[in-house]
């Protein structure tokens, strides 16, 4: 088994973490791994949804 983050072989069980997200992760990677997860959660989230001020609708001149 490989490391989804950097791809290190995995050769035993104490090298092998399991992220919140269910993958397989070593333990070099796993706090930077969380972090990149809790980034993403953040950039999606409902409070990051504002409204732009570009408008949708738009009326061109007719012609």
């Amino acid at each position: 088994m490989n490391c989804t983050n950097c791809g290190a072989k995995l050769s035993c069980g104490c090298q092998k973490r399991i992220a919140s997200d269910g993958r397989a992760v070593c333990g070099s990677c796993l706090a930077t791994y969380e972090a990149g997860l809790k980034q993403i959660k953040v950039d999606i989230s409902p409070a990051n949804n504002k409204p732009s001020n570009v408008s949708v609708f738009y009326n061109a001149p007719k012609k």
